[in-house]
This record gives C-alpha cells, structure tokens and sequence, in this order.
C-alpha cells in the first residue's frame, strides 16, 4: 500500500489547479493510454511526465484507470446519475469555470450519446437547474462556488459560508473605495483584493448593497455577481476558491509539481528488468543534447524515451544505465546531477576568478623600514580571532582553508551575500559545506527555483571555488551586504529551492547610506595603508564592532584578507576588546603607540 503523505491546504489547492489542466487533456483526448502523449500537451504548462503519472495515480477523486485508460473519475461516477448531477459532479471535479465544449465532450462520454443529441437537454438544465451560471467564455461555473444568499441577515449568511466578522471586516477594509453599483466595481474589487476567497469578496459586496430590513429591495443578485467576477479578464479561480491574477498560475504548477515528486514514491507500478540503452537510442538521444540550447536531465530522456520514472522499481538501475551511456559520449558533456550539454557550451567567464577578488599589498613602510600591513601567524593573533578565521563569513574566495566534510548535513543552507559578490553576481562555496554539492564534475550548473515559479541556471566551479550567474538575483533585492537567503536540497538533483529570508544579517549588514560612506573611503585609499583604512572605518563605531562586521566594511574600502584585518587588530596597540566583549574599540590617544613589538616574532616572512 502507498503510505500516507502529509500535504498543505496551498499544496492542495496548487495541485488541484494541475489537476485541472490534466482533465481538460483528458476529455479532448477522450482518454490515455500513453503517458507521454498527455505530457506533451502540457509541457508548455510546465507539467511533465513524472509528474502527471504522479497526479493521475494519487487523486482517486478526479482520475481513475478504466480499461487500461486513465480517464476522469466523474466520467466513470457520473453513469446512471441525472443528467444536473452527471453535470455538477463534472464540473465540480474540474474546480473552476469549465469551458461549455469540454464539459459537453464529457458528458457524451458519460451518456455514450453525441454532443449534437445532448445539446438541448444540457442547455435547458444550464439554464433552469439553478446549480450553474454561464460566463460570457462561455463557461460552466457552479453557483455554490460564491456567495449563494438571497434574503438572509447577514451574520446567517456568513454563518452559512464559514466566514467570521473579522475576516468580513479585514476584506472590507481593502474594498471600502469599490462603488458596488457600479458596472466596473468586479474589476475594480479583484485589483484591490486579489488573491483572495472569492466568497469573501461576494460576502463584502452583499453586505454593502442589502440591508438587513427585510423589507428592504433585495440588490444583490448571487449569479449576476458571480458571472461579473468571473468574466474580469487575467484572473483565475483556484480550487479553494481563491481568485488570483493569471500569473499566479505559474507559481500553482511549480508547487504542484513539487508535490508530485513528494508523492511519487507512493506509487506502486509493475515490475520490470532495467533498459538496455541500444546504440539507435542512444545516438537520437545525444542529438537532441547536442542541438539543445539548454542543459537537458537523464531523467527526462528517461520520460520521453522509455516513459521511465522515478515510481517506476527500476529506475535508480535505468538511470545508472542511461548516465554511463551518455557519459561515455565525447560529443556531450556531463555539468553534474544528471545533466548534459553540448561539450564546451559553458561561459568562458566561469574559468577564472574575476580580478576585483585579488588582494593587492598596499606596501606601505614605516619610519623602521618594517611593513605596515603586516600579517602574523596564529600564535600571534588575538584567541578569539584565531577561532574567528574560520567562520564562514570570514572566508571568501581566494582567502579560505578547504574544511572537512561535517559529519550530518541539513537540508537547507543559511547563506549571506557579501557586496563585492553582489557587483559580480556571484557567490563564495566557502560558504556552503563541504560535500553539500557533489563534487564531481568540477564544473556543474545548478537550477534554483523560487516559489514563485522563477528559475536561475548558475554555474558552479570547484577549481575556481566560485558560483556564478547570479547577477539579475542579486539586483533584484536592495541590500548591498548581508542579505539572507537559504538553499534548499529537492528530490531532483542538482535542483535547489531558494528563497531571500526577510531579516539581514546582524553582523555583515551594511546600510546604503554606509555603503556611499565606505565607497567615498575607496576612492581615496590609493597609497594609503590598510591600517589607516581600517581605522577610518573604525571611526563609525564609537562603541566598537565586531570583527566580521569590519571585516566587511574594510573589504567595501579595499580587498583585505581576513588574516590581515585580524593581524592589524590583534598587532596595533590603539586596538583592543574589553574583557568578555565580543567588539573592537579604537583608542586614537594610543595611535602613537604603534606596532606591539611583542608580536614581531609573529609576523609572516
């Protein structure tokens, strides 16, 4: 038996609206029996095949496998009912407004009659039943999908619908400008509210045009209203009865398909022996590699050529045999999880190391003839920035120690952006464990998907130790240092989720206001020392700062090693942290003081 997965009232309801575009392909195809078939219509829908085979084997309540055909499943419950019943279970399985053809092309199916035979009886029952409105799309909406009152107080009205006076008066509030008698007033509510319950929308106009007098004129008209919300073009209506703009829909597929490939592991199929990739297989198969602008998975060329997916008992051995196969093709080039490209189609840029992230001497000498900028080994640094060295926020690129492998790795990473990677639109792996990305190939592109539906290919290089193409993302949010985001692993490899968190971070936040103050500072550091530099810097912090947090200011000013900022602190005796205080204070009155000469043996020849 396929065990029990727990999903959430919005995984429900984004599913459903998959559902949906599911039926609508099954009754214009009347049934399936190839999988791959239905893929293809929805494949410009983002929906593709393991993710249908999925949704058809886990939703009993739309979807049912008749004859070895999949087919809906108010089809099949609809045989023997009267025909408003046959109707309603339809339309109610599909959970929005359905087009007039389709749901007529079902009802044939049920009925086993034709479309021109039905065709009266269906439009005397549209029309007479009360159940159903018509749109001016001509669709097929049910009535009990909006507020359906007539003459009722209000508080039974709301009670009838499951809606608190609270939530009344918080939609309220955001329609108090719509004028309900007005024509427009359907457009006008849907752009001040949406997304939200279309109920509650209805609920908020019934309360503005009836009163509770019962010898009042009744205004509000349920279908008339319904049909004026529903005909406002670029909205959809989910399953749940949420009224959303058109591109929400996007953003409904990408998590229908996520809970697709949660499901996916309940699926009980057939058993069968692995494929053996043929050589004809595999050769039409590199072809569309080659000639694909983009990175193309093993796992689809499973779905497209073999309707293989992961449900099926076989596949980690169709999977292992099909990677070998491609892998051992000189015209293709493996970037990682299971994905391929054309050989050398990567860009150039992601070889090396962009320049700004070299660290140039400032070279600077004293009265002694020692260097200023002096870096110090270990032992002669302060304890506490010894430990500090290999925080992850005090690495970057070029300035690391390559970590062990921790012993668990969570799901998710908490990751920071610093302003220099900002600018390049790139991101540090010394952030991000070891072993936390494959580590083989060295050069792999990685997918992140926003909840949103948005994706970014990026590259990742283990040689240059970098991630990059992250340029448009990282501009599309205004903090310049220390926004927060996380990464989180998916079931589909090489594929992460990404998501901004809505707090910086504590300590390498930077202001825009400081940003322009640290930016004024670079411009005039040409033949200055990092030690005057970083006491510039200091000079904002009047009760002292974290090292992390001058760490990155200083690096805004000029690119210094974490090494060195610790060496200057720990060296300089104007520096110093008070016992049991995290923060580092600058005393000007002991700048005369200069160099602790203790620490000289630990300066690094």
């Amino acid at each position: 038996m396929a065990k029990t997965i727990t999903i959430q009232p919005e995984e429900h309801a984004a599913r459903a609206y998959a559902d949906r575009l599911i039926l609508e392909q099954l009754s214009e195809m009347e049934s399936a029996v190839k999988l791959g078939e239905l893929a293809d219509r929805l494949s410009s829908h983002g929906l593709g095949l393991a993710a249908i085979k999925s949704l058809l084997a886990t939703n009993p309540a739309r979807f049912t496998y008749h004859e070895r055909r999949w087919v809906p499943a108010a089809r099949i419950e609809g045989y023997g009912r009267p025909f408003a019943e046959a109707i309603r279970l339809m339309v109610n399985a599909y959970g929005g407004p359905m087009k007039f053809d389709v749901m007529m092309r079902e009802l044939a199916q049920t009925r086993k009659q034709s479309v021109e035979e039905l065709q009266g009886i269906v439009t005397r029952i549209l029309t007479e039943s009360g159940l159903f409105v018509i749109d001016s799309s001509d669709r097929i909406s049910l009535l009990a999908w909006g507020f359906l009152v007539y003459d009722e107080p209000l508080a039974r009205a709301l009670a009838m619908h499951g809606i608190s006076q609270e939530e009344l008066a918080a939609a309220s509030k955001k329609l108090d400008k719509i004028n309900w008698r007005d024509p427009s007033c359907f457009k006008e509510a849907l752009e001040a509210a949406a997304p939200m319950k279309l109920k509650l929308i209805m609920a908020v106009m019934y309360s503005k045009v009836n009163q509770d007098n019962p010898r009042s004129p009744l205004v509000y008209d349920p279908a008339k209203a319904l049909i004026g919300f529903l005909d406002v073009p670029g909205y959809i209506l989910g399953t749940d009865g949420t009224i959303a703009k058109e591109e929400t829909a996007k953003q409904w597929i990408a998590t229908a398909v996520k809970v697709a490939d949660k499901l996916a592991p309940t699926v009980e199929v057939e058993d069968a022996a692995p494929i053996e990739v043929k050589a004809t297989d595999l050769k039409s198969m590199v072809n569309k590699i080659v000639k694909s602008e983009q990175s193309i998975t093993a796992i689809k060329l499973l779905e497209e050529h073999y309707e293989i997916t992961p449900s099926n008992k076989t596949f980690p051995d169709d999977l292992h045999n099909l990677m070998s196969a491609l892998r051992g093709d000189e015209s293709i080039q493996w970037v990682g999880g299971d994905r391929f490209r054309k050989r050398g189609d990567y860009p150039d840029y992601i070889l090396s190391v962009p320049e700004p992230f070299r660290f140039i001497p400032s070279g600077i000498i004293d009265e002694e003839g020692e260097i200023v900028d002096a870096e110090l080994t270990d032992d002669g640094l302060s304890s506490s920035l010894r430990k500090l060295l290999t925080h992850p926020l005090a690495t970057d690129v070029l300035d690391e120690d390559i970590m062990p492998a921790p012993k668990s790795s969570p799901e998710a990473q908490r990751l920071v952006l610093k302003s220099i990677h900002r600018e390049l639109g790139t991101f540090p792996m010394c952030q991000i464990p070891t072993d936390w990305l494959d580590a083989e190939p060295p050069i792999q592109e990685l997918i992140l998907q926003e909840s949103s539906g948005k994706e970014l290919q990026v590259w990742c290089n283990h040689e240059t130790r970098l991630l990059y193409g992250f340029i448009d993302w990282w501009f599309d949010q205004p903090i310049e240092s220390g926004a927060v985001f996380t990464l989180t692993r998916t079931t589909k490899p090489n594929v992460f989720d990404f998501e901004w968190m809505d707090q910086p971070d504590p300590v390498i936040y930077i202001s825009s206001q400081r940003m322009e103050e640290l930016r004024g500072l670079s411009e005039a550091a040409e033949g200055r020392s990092t030690l005057e530099l970083l006491i510039d810097v200091m000079a904002h912090w009047p009760k002292g700062a974290d090292y992390l947090t001058l760490l990155a200011e200083i690096n805004v000013v000029r690119r210094s090693s974490r090494r060195l900022v610790a060496s200057l602190l720990s060296s300089y005796q104007c520096f110093y942290q008070r016992s049991g205080s995290p923060v580092w204070h600058y005393d000007a009155k002991k700048l005369d003081l200069g160099f602790d000469k203790t620490k000289r043996k630990f300066v690094k020849r």
